[in-house]
């Protein structure tokens, strides 16, 4: 007598659980993925607006330099380095007798298609001691 080993039927359960958990997955791994993305270049803004305030400081606080052409320079920087973007960011600043101070505020747009209008804001404000030539006691 010969015996037979009876086998489960596969009804490809096992075929639709995967489906059903990469349909669940994906999404979520596309918007972690997406955030990333927006950390980044929101961390790339603020570097960028931070550097060119900075920079556009030390141009308005040299001695042959005016807050026009510091606030020219920051503009510039931020154009080179924000392209398109660079436009929702103003610039301004103020001079004192010893001082130069130049900050720049604005918003970098989300690029989460969901999030309708939605932006982060961007601020840096940088202050600075003009240079100037001093004859000492001495000479």
């Amino acid at each position: 007598m010969k015996r037979r080993l009876l086998r489960a039927p596969t009804d490809g359960g096992e075929k639709g659980q995967a489906l059903v958990e990469t349909a669940i997955a994906f999404p979520i791994l596309l918007m972690v993925a997406l955030a990333l993305v927006q950390f980044a270049l929101y961390v790339h803004a603020e570097g960028v607006v931070t550097g060119a305030v900075q920079d556009g400081a030390r141009v308005a606080a040299a001695e042959d330099s005016t807050l026009g052409d510091g606030i020219l320079h920051t503009e510039a920087l931020l154009r080179a380095g924000l392209g398109r973007s660079a436009g929702d960011v103003t610039v301004q600043g103020a001079a004192g007798s010893d001082t130069v101070m130049i900050e720049a505020q604005g918003h970098l747009h989300l690029i989460i298609p969901w999030v309708g209008g939605g932006s982060l804001p961007l601020h840096a404000r940088s202050t600075v001691s003009r240079e100037r030539f001093r004859v000492g006691p001495g000479g």
